[in-house]
């Protein structure tokens, strides 16, 4: 490092270098607690939002669920083409392929499974994605329960929405520190990551017409999302530009080549967001769901559906481990209809079954 004359660098370069010195020092002083700031990442993991916090979220609060996955669903879309905007390198790869470094200086620093993520770095999704879809939980929460709990006085409320404020900050910091730690951000993309989502996040907090679809706007929307990312990646391919240009690199330089998912690549992610969204618009407007609206909340009922809700969430993950990676072909077109499938369950049949099961009609 001490070789190299950082005056004459790049802007991006010498955040890049910044954030290998930053990574190291992660590394150094946080490997005793390695399992935990490693495992942050899982459990922030995108996919979590889709198959865990929206079918609990769903179950608690009907509307709350479906502004919770709208945030992931333009999350994903927007991550997806800022991604092939910015064209950013990952730090476990970067550092192997810049001559930056001479093979005695270059970092020897430690990679995990979760490292190996296929897409450009830039901005952070999985800050992207937490910061958006908390900001609607901590919204929607302190909005929904903590200011409306007529029993506690404004005083304890205050404290209560603080608290909620401060455990949601503290996790974007632990999701921040995971995301360096592992090699798959550096500092810039993380910071790009928090604005963005903020930007998401307020956006399906504050949109009202994002949660009052009827089914021709349910299909408008999906069409316009799979139809925009496949124009940008059509474009980028017209201009010379492989969109793929990623996956070689993290071929490359992953401890393991099987570390490389398939549901970290752009076909996989389209099908996703355009299946949510349709899944979900069409839920939304299904009318067991306005049956549903219209019934008195029931406690016992709540539990259940999101008792139910997660479960259907895990089995939905342990479908799609199931699906065939070595035939991307139909890999996606049974994504695509888990995608569509799940949501409309989760925020339309679910509850009208528990619903009719609870009362006997």
């Amino acid at each position: 490092m001490a070789e190299i004359v950082k005056e004459a660098l790049s802007v991006s370069d010498k955040w890049h270098l910044k954030s290998v010195d930053l990574i190291s020092t992660l590394q150094h002083h946080l490997e005793p607690y390695e399992s935990w700031v490693v495992q942050a990442s899982v459990l922030g993991d995108n996919r979590e939002a889709f198959t865990f916090f929206f079918p609990l979220l769903a179950g608690l609060h009907n509307e709350l669920g479906a502004r919770t996955l709208w945030a992931a669903i333009l999350v994903e879309w927007s991550n997806l083409l800022l991604k092939w905007m910015f064209v950013g390198d990952r730090p476990y790869w970067w550092i192997g392929e810049t001559s930056l470094y001479t093979d005695e200086t270059r970092p020897q620093l430690r990679k995990f499974p979760n490292t190996c993520e296929a897409g450009p770095g830039t901005p952070s999704g999985h800050l992207m994605m937490n910061v958006a879809m908390f900001y609607v939980i901590t919204r929607g929460i302190s909005t929904e329960f903590i200011w409306k709990w007529k029993s506690i006085s404004k005083c304890k409320k205050t404290v209560a929405a603080a608290s909620l404020y401060f455990i949601y900050f503290l996790w974007i910091g632990v999701i921040c520190i995971s995301r360096l730690y592992i090699q798959a951000h550096f500092i810039h993309q993380n910071i790009l990551g928090i604005f963005m989502g903020l930007v998401v996040g307020n956006f399906a907090w504050n949109s009202p017409g994002i949660v009052r679809y009827n089914k021709l706007k349910a299909v408008l929307m999906a069409a316009f999302l799979i139809t925009s990312a496949v124009s940008i990646y059509t474009l980028l391919l017209s201009k010379g530009m492989d969109p793929l240009w990623t996956l070689p690199f993290a071929l490359k330089h992953c401890a393991r080549v099987e570390y490389v998912r398939v549901d970290t690549q752009p076909f996989f992610i389209m099908t996703r967001f355009t299946g949510t969204a349709l899944g979900l618009g069409l839920g939304l407007s299904s009318e067991k769901r306005l049956v549903v609206l219209n019934s008195p909340r029931n406690i016992i009922r709540t539990i259940l559906t999101m008792k139910a809700g997660v479960i259907l969430g895990k089995i939905a993950s342990l479908i799609q481990a199931s699906f065939p990676a070595d035939d991307l072909v139909l890999f996606l077109i049974l994504s695509l209809s888990l995608s569509i499938a799940l949501p409309f369950i989760i925020i339309a049949l679910l509850p009208h079954f528990l619903l009719t099961m609870y009362y006997g009609n």
